[in-house]
């Protein structure tokens, strides 16, 4: 008896999901990201002086960017899933984090 070859254009079944927690941590930083663009267009249209709540703007979006890190990085732990929204989510929101914290500290040295 031959063994039959798996085409490798065929479908695969498989019963692995999509985490919704990643799902949501992807949501998260996107969010951020265009909140934090929408906080800089805010900023330059009054010419720097939109105030405390523009400038406190920035901090919202590192917390969202911060619990979308910890929940793509907890989603990216979980078993028998697809590491497709973990992985896009991860990236995202460490990259995203990243960039704010180096903001903050230009910010604090100019």
């Amino acid at each position: 008896m031959s063994k039959k070859r798996r085409n490798k254009k065929s479908l695969h079944l498989t019963d692995k999901k999509h985490p919704m927690l990643a799902i949501i941590a992807t949501g998260l930083g996107f969010l951020s990201i265009v909140l934090f663009f929408a906080f800089c267009i805010l900023s330059g249209t009054q010419q720097g002086k939109a105030g405390l709540l523009i400038g406190l703007g920035g901090f919202i979006c590192i917390i969202i960017s911060g619990i979308g890190f910890l929940a793509a990085w907890a989603s990216l732990h979980q078993e028998n899933i697809r590491p497709l929204f973990p992985t896009i989510a991860s990236v995202v929101n460490g990259l995203s984090v990243v960039f704010y914290f180096v903001l903050y500290i230009y910010g604090m040295i100019l």
